[in-house]
């Protein structure tokens, strides 16, 4: 159950405080998986995020007055289970020293969310919202794309949905140090527009290592329109990320994502789809790609859901040492799921990932680089757990 607080006691009899309330909010989510891997290699374990990410929020609000307030939000995504459960879907490989790198960590988009610093990875902002002139978020704050993923993938960011750094789809969540605006609702219509701000800055004092600093920030620019009206919603989005100096070789690269989804709730069933495209500008570019994500949701007998979702991504162009064009790396999810109450459910979740369209030697088994797809190219987790929120 959500819980309200209000502003400390002290000064709740202020009237500049009485409208100012902090929200405590969250989900917890594990499971017990079994994974078969890449030459026959099998893992069993218990890990988390299986379905939802666990979360830990705290969200304010103060009201300003004539349809305007103060916001704020602070979201923590601890680990608490060892060995970093979330991450047993498929294998995105880096695919040349031409992938935009953020912080020291290869990103297919340039996205930041590793700096040193950043509290558990989750969407943290400050802001003002406004009625009459739309909102204003400063902070590390989720893009467009990213909604317009979330929007069609009924498995989230779970066994499945192939979501996510070193995924079939790739990961474009949420950028720091970013500015973001979003328009207000007119007849169905709305827009955002996050700018992410580049840092080419390398600096320090010589023979320290406590006070260099070295700043590896893209500059990044999303944006997306959508409308929404009854059973109907759709959304387009473009992403472009472009890298600093600090990324040698990847200087001045801009690699730009580009998605068009929709989500049709017919009651009986949720259809949603979504396409798009991921292209670098660099002479000697890893592969384009095409993105394709379909899922459909049934309610039935009150309580339980059924879902399928399919995911891949289809290397169309370029040219890279790791990717085979033409080929598709592909992930086929489902589900069944079972609400207890409004805020727990209980799920039994596959995923099946067919990597063909990387090269083998991408890949490492038993601390050996594997040499071909002899064993098979096909890996697979099925997954059984609960998600609470509260």
């Amino acid at each position: 159950m959500k819980k309200s607080l209000v502003a400390l006691a002290a000064l709740a009899a202020t009237a500049a405080f009485a409208q100012s309330s902090v929200t405590i909010t969250g989900i917890m989510d594990a499971n017990y998986s079994a994974i078969s891997n890449l030459n026959d290699q099998t893992t069993n374990l218990v890990g988390q995020n299986g379905a939802r990410t666990s979360t830990l929020k705290f969200i304010g609000s103060e009201d300003l007055g004539g349809g305007n307030a103060a916001v704020f939000q602070l979201e923590i995504q601890p680990q608490f289970i060892s060995g970093d459960g979330n991450k047993f879907n498929s294998v995105f490989p880096a695919n040349s020293s031409t992938t935009v790198a953020a912080n020291s960590t290869k990103q297919n988009t340039g996205q930041a969310s590793q700096q040193s610093g950043l509290t558990g990875k989750g969407e943290s902002f400050v802001g003002i919202n406004s009625a009459e002139y739309g909102n204003v978020k400063l902070g590390t704050i989720n893009s467009n794309t990213f909604q317009a993923f979330a929007a069609v993938s009924a498995l989230g960011t779970g066994v499945g949905s192939g979501y996510g750094a070193g995924n079939t789809i790739g990961d474009f969540t949420r950028f720091e140090s970013a500015v973001r605006y979003d328009t207000p609702t007119f007849n169905g219509f709305s827009a955002g527009v996050l700018k992410g701000t580049k840092n080419d800055s390398q600096y320090g004092v010589i023979g320290s290592t406590s006070t260099g600093v070295t700043l590896r920030r893209p500059g990044v620019l999303d944006w997306g329109i959508n409308y929404a009206n009854g059973p109907l919603a759709v959304k387009y989005t473009t992403l472009a990320s472009t890298a600093t100096p600090n990324e040698a070789s990847s200087q001045g690269v801009t690699t730009t994502t580009k998605m068009l989804g929709a989500v049709y709730d017919a009651g009986v069933a949720k259809i949603a789809g979504a396409t798009g495209t991921v292209k670098s500008d660099a002479a000697t570019s890893a592969a384009d790609y095409k993105i394709n994500i379909a899922s459909v949701t049934v309610p039935f007998m009150g309580t339980y859901r059924g879902i399928l979702q399919t995911g891949s991504v289809k290397y169309s162009g370029g040219s890279s040492a790791s990717v085979n064009v033409g080929e598709k790396v592909k992930t086929t999810g489902w589900a069944l799921e079972k609400d207890l109450s409004k805020r727990t459910f209980v799920y039994l979740r596959g995923e099946s990932t067919d990597l063909a369209g990387n090269l083998a030697g991408a890949y490492v088994a038993n601390g050996t680089t594997l040499t071909s797809w002899n064993n098979g190219s096909k890996r697979s987790v099925t997954a059984v757990g609960v998600s609470h929120q509260f």
